[in-house]
């Protein structure tokens, strides 16, 4: 009984980390990579410029998430001007029916939803203006299998990062629209503290529902199967949700030079 428990246990853990776990590490790669550019740039300033595109983008994911499960959007600000009274950059307020387990299960996507919509445009912008390296990156991630799948991943990642220069050669206007509206997207991917409360509001939740999926799996011991197959679910979330981590961390190149000018100016 007790290494059925222990095995148990295992598969639960490993399930709750495969459907979730890409969006967490996302989130928390994106949120980190904001925190320090502002640190390095000693202010949140030049966030404001990229907010233009981005935080639209932002609001819009929360928005869409709202209507999917069934809360009702109260009040909605796209884009607010900087240094306001509230100090956002923009919101989504919602309302919805606590009796409704699809709507209080919808506080955790909405938490998360500018993950997606922020992974969307990005994804939109690459098929759009660099077809030639999203087919590529495409073409090496879609077959990933087995245990070396994080560093081909990897590879593939880098590999169109190296490829995009060449875009600038053949379309320098449409690479690099799609270069502005990539990195403008990629920095507000991050999640503020009420999107991670509100995300974390229906965590309980989410995990009876998937208690409720492992228990059963289990006793039919189909485990192995449903394991295998989330797994290869979690590496193609991890294949799209990588380009929005990269991208997010590119913007630390720019703070590290801005910090460096500032330190060698003296100021």
């Amino acid at each position: 009984m007790g290494d059925w428990i222990l095995s148990f246990l295992q598969y639960y853990l490993l399930a709750l980390f495969y459907t979730l776990g890409a969006i967490v590490i996302c989130g928390l790669a994106a949120h980190l990579s904001t925190k320090a550019f502002i640190y390095l740039t000693g202010g949140g300033k030049f966030v404001y410029v990229t907010s233009v595109i981005g935080t639209p983008i932002h609001e819009l994911g929360h928005a869409l998430m709202c209507l999917f499960f069934g809360h009702k959007i109260t009040d909605m600000k796209l884009l607010l001007p900087p240094r306001n009274a509230s100090g956002a950059l923009g919101y989504v307020s919602h309302s919805y029916s606590r009796k409704n387990p699809w709507a209080v299960l919808g506080n955790l996507f909405i938490g998360v939803g500018p993950i997606f919509s922020g992974l969307a445009v990005i994804v939109l912008a690459l098929v759009l203006c660099f077809p030639t390296q999203w087919n590529a990156y495409l073409l090496s991630t879609t077959a990933l299998d087995g245990g070396e799948s994080l560093s081909e991943i990897a590879k593939a990642v880098f590999s169109l990062l190296l490829s995009i220069p060449k875009a600038f050669e053949n379309s320098p206007w449409r690479a690099l629209i799609g270069m502005i509206v990539i990195l403008f997207v990629a920095q507000h991917i991050t999640l503020s503290t009420a999107d991670i409360k509100g995300a974390l509001s229906a965590f309980p939740l989410y995990l009876l529902l998937l208690l409720i999926f492992t228990i059963p799996t289990k006793l039919l011991c189909v485990d192995g199967i449903m394991l295998e197959g989330l797994f290869h679910f979690h590496i193609w979330m991890l294949s799209f949700f990588a380009l929005s981590i990269v991208f997010s961390l590119c913007w630390l190149i720019p703070a590290l030079l801005i910090r460096g000018i500032r330190a060698l100016l003296g100021r």
